[in-house]
């Protein structure tokens, strides 16, 4: 378990500005996960961790650093919901269901980054991988998703 680095942390709340345009990023403590991985954590229960012994993790994951680019897992896009206000994709609950599936999702509209956030109503689904062909590729996690029937 490692904390980030003061100069890993404003890294990481610069991409969130200029990805997301997520300007506060709550008073959580944030810790690599390994691989690129996030976690986020608070004061209270890194203290207490830390007096137990045998903990192998903390926190919650909440994104991964990829080329540079942040993708909020599904939780993180939900730990911050009302704080997104850029690069947000709008979908019904059929293309939700197929977002959780992984499958590749196609849309009309334009998109500005690298990677958006998916929302369906006020359900934040994670992080997606737009193409240069257009296609947004959901990042979930294997164990996680809906099977394909």
């Amino acid at each position: 378990m490692e904390l980030l680095s003061s100069r890993e942390r404003k890294f990481i709340e610069d991409r969130l500005r200029s990805q997301y345009d997520i300007e506060d990023f709550e008073n959580l403590i944030l810790i690599k996960a390994g691989r690129g991985r996030i976690r986020a954590t608070t004061e209270e229960t890194l203290r207490l961790a830390s007096r137990l012994k045998g903990v192998q993790q903390i926190g919650l994951y909440v994104m991964k650093i990829s080329d540079g680019s942040l993708a909020l897992s599904v939780e993180g896009s939900q730990l911050l919901n009302k704080k997104i206000r850029k690069n947000i994709v709008e979908v019904d609950e059929d293309l939700a269901i197929e977002w959780m599936k992984a499958s590749p999702i196609k849309l009309d509209e334009k998109v500005g980054g690298r990677y958006v956030v998916a929302r369906c109503g006020e359900l934040y689904l994670g992080s997606g991988r737009v193409s240069r062909d257009g296609k947004i590729y959901p990042q979930i996690a294997k164990w996680r998703r809906i099977p394909e029937s």
